[in-house]
């Protein structure tokens, strides 16, 4: 964990040994979307607003997570929520108490972490506060990036008869993994917009082609890279490493670390780009069924079906999900490891900003790069690749009343797909909003956007099941021993 401000609170809450905390919070840190989102991230629930939103998160609740039930007006419960669980007050002036605490509170978390490692013996008045900050803030250079540079790169390959993908994908993405959080995100976006566009539209002209596709050189899409692995690397042991949600930028964060020889590409996502679907067609080789249940135990099953079918044995066939087990590899040919938690960030983030923060906190906690170094050493052939990237979208607005019939057909937690039961219901939605009509993708009963758009009431939310190039363009990446 990156931020020991957020370490410190984490710590305290979990040291409290209760599932449920009722915590006041009157200087309202707590409240913030930033705060929420790293806490969720370490395993804490945080739920605000009325006491009957408190009472549906009671209910609800998740046993392995911590549930924090926060209010800031002394607010009461009834005795079975009491009885099950212990108050407690927070104050952001136990951790920084050195500072004047008005002063700083709005700051953001890599801020109030440099303040946090500078705690003085006695309290700084409020004009010594602002002056730490000042001196922390004149310390920091501003972010140079040439936006005129990747525009130009942009505007070349987009003008060409074949457009190299691969160039777009990794120019973008290298500009987004150094440039959120600062003035030029929104340029950037912009410009990746723009390459959207045209993007849609060999989607929608080439897409349905990449399903039938070779697999021998390289794979095109998802649901043909067992068979390039089957077909190119039948005597090698291979490690299947599927990280659900990483987009490319995400990946550009820690590729530099990883060891051994890489072969950097990219593949397309399912579509929609739902891991139900997604995921589903990665791990069974084929088209993937809209009936089917996500979880690893249906994973688990087609991953051995397809190696099975292949001629390996049982003891041959291993996959992890989450739980890493790494030892008594040597009679282990085809190794799938599913690492979940970072799709669980990308939901609990409100933009980019959020995000960068807990990819970077998962890179050290997942210990990816730590297990890609031991199946390397273990003379496996790597693979790293995703269900589906990410996007952060905007609300075009929620589903309301009539509109909500039927829409959970598909299970996916996605904002930017819903897929109906039946047709007429999906016919009705689209003739009463025909506003709709250029920014989504028909799929049977399913639709999804494929601008920045989201089924969603939202400013600004991370999530993904459209067809934007951040979500459908993912990493494949293939590492050996470079020996």
């Amino acid at each position: 964990m990156s931020n020991r401000l957020i370490n410190n609170i984490t710590v305290d809450f979990k040291n409290q040994s209760a599932n449920v905390l009722l915590v006041e919070n009157n200087d309202k840190f707590l409240f913030r979307e930033d705060v929420i989102a790293e806490l969720n991230a370490e395993g804490i629930k945080i739920s605000q607003g009325s006491p009957l939103k408190h009472r549906i998160d009671f209910e609800l609740r998740e046993n392995e997570l911590l549930l924090v039930l926060l209010s800031d007006n002394q607010q009461s419960y009834l005795e079975d929520i009491t009885n099950q669980s212990k108050r407690y007050e927070f104050f952001l002036d136990k951790y920084l108490g050195s500072y004047h605490i008005e002063s700083i509170i709005n700051e953001d978390l890599q801020t109030l972490d440099k303040l946090l490692e500078k705690s003085h013996l006695l309290t700084l008045s409020k004009k010594e506060t602002l002056n730490e900050l000042n001196k922390l803030k004149s310390i920091e250079k501003p972010v140079k990036y040439d936006i005129e540079g990747l525009a130009e790169i942009l505007e070349n390959e987009l003008n060409q008869e074949f457009i190299n993908w691969a160039t777009i994908l990794k120019e973008i993405s290298k500009a987004l993994s150094a440039n959120i959080g600062t003035s030029n995100y929104q340029p950037i976006i912009d410009l990746t917009d723009k390459a959207n566009e045209i993007f849609q539209k060999e989607v929608e002209s080439k897409y349905p082609q990449l399903k039938n596709s070779s697999a021998i050189k390289s794979p095109k899409i998802v649901s043909k890279i067992l068979d390039y692995i089957g077909f190119n690397f039948r005597n090698d042991k291979i490690a299947l490493i599927v990280v659900d949600g990483l987009a490319w930028w995400q990946y550009d964060l820690f590729r530099k670390k990883l060891k051994g020889s890489k072969n950097e590409g990219f593949i397309h996502s399912w579509l929609p780009s739902i891991t139900q679907l997604s995921r589903q067609a990665i791990f069974k080789g084929d088209t993937p069924e809209r009936s089917y249940k996500q979880n690893p135990k249906n994973e688990e099953k087609l991953w051995h079906s397809y190696w099975k079918n292949k001629g390996f044995n049982d003891f041959e066939i291993r996959y992890n999900y989450e739980n890493l087990q790494l030892d008594n590899l040597s009679q282990t040919k085809r190794l799938a490891v599913v690492f979940k938690d970072l799709d669980d960030y990308m939901h609990s983030s409100k933009n980019y900003k959020n995000l960068l923060s807990l990819t970077k906190n998962w890179i050290d906690d997942s210990k990816v790069i730590e297990t890609i170094d031991v199946l390397i050493k273990e003379d496996f052939k790597v693979f790293i690749t995703s269900d589906h990237g990410n996007i952060q979208a905007k609300g075009w607005r929620s589903l309301k009343g009539r509109e909500k019939l039927g829409t959970n057909k598909s299970g996916s937690r996605s904002e930017r797909h819903i897929e109906y039961s039946e047709d007429w219901l999906k016919d009705e939605l689209l003739t009463n909003n025909p506003e709709l009509k250029d920014s989504i993708v028909q799929d049977e009963q399913a639709i999804f956007f494929k601008n920045g758009y989201s089924f969603s009431s939202k400013e600004s939310l991370v999530t993904h099941g459209g067809s934007h190039l951040l979500e459908v363009l993912i990493p494949f990446i293939e590492i050996s021993n470079e020996k």
